[in-house]
């Protein structure tokens, strides 16, 4: 617990390839990674089933076959594994195109650093799904609560600056999580990265409501 709240505050107030670099020393780094990938899988199904319960349905546009009523139940289901897959799948692309595994980097340490740069992310989205979901269980309906985040206010640019921020947050520590885990010079990380957003980012916009 005191090691998570270290690290992801880590990605705040200190500079943040500090932190990068003291996950990547970390011995336990590998452990601490996959707990807190399958902490924040858990928190995201733990609100897709507050809002199942609260009869929500998704404000964005689905594209897998399922009914819009019955989404979040689904979603509850399938998170866990999609951010397991997307992150390892993701760790083991930059590893291989990134040279470490010729170079005799650990993949561990990838694995490590990758589960940070997605996990803080992942984690700021879902405090603000969170709280919509406690304004469901309160009482709000969704159409007021699509119309409040539809009209210009102040809860609209809050909603869109944590989401602007996560989306850039998740960009820039791909980015740091290639660079140290792979020991490459910028541009080469920074290509690393697109392709870190590409395969994490994608799947988790296109599938996560």
């Amino acid at each position: 617990m005191i090691s998570s709240f270290r690290y992801f505050s880590g990605t705040i107030y200190i500079p943040i390839r500090t932190t990068v670099r003291r996950l990547m020393d970390d011995t336990r780094a590998f452990g601490w990674g996959f707990r807190t990938v399958v902490a924040v899988g858990i928190l995201c199904s733990l609100t897709a089933a507050a809002l199942a319960v609260t009869g929500a349905v998704p404000m964005a546009p689905i594209f897998l076959p399922l009914r819009t009523e019955n989404y979040y139940f689904w979603q509850m289901l399938f998170t866990l594994p999609l951010l397991l897959m997307a992150w390892i799948v993701t760790s083991m692309v930059v590893h291989i195109l990134g040279g470490g595994r010729k170079r005799g980097r650990s993949l561990k340490k990838t694995l490590a650093l990758f589960g940070l740069a997605q996990s803080a992310p992942i984690l700021l989205a879902w405090v603000v799904q969170t709280v919509i979901a406690v304004f469901y269980g309160l009482g709000m309906g969704q159409q007021e609560m699509v119309d409040i985040l539809s009209a210009p206010s102040a809860a609209r640019i809050v909603f869109l600056a944590v989401l602007g921020v996560a989306v850039a947050g998740s960009f820039l520590l791909a980015c740091l999580a290639a660079s140290v885990s792979q020991k490459v010079k910028w541009a080469f990380a920074l290509s690393l990265g697109v392709l870190a957003e590409v395969l994490f980012v994608g799947p988790v916009v296109f599938l996560l409501r």
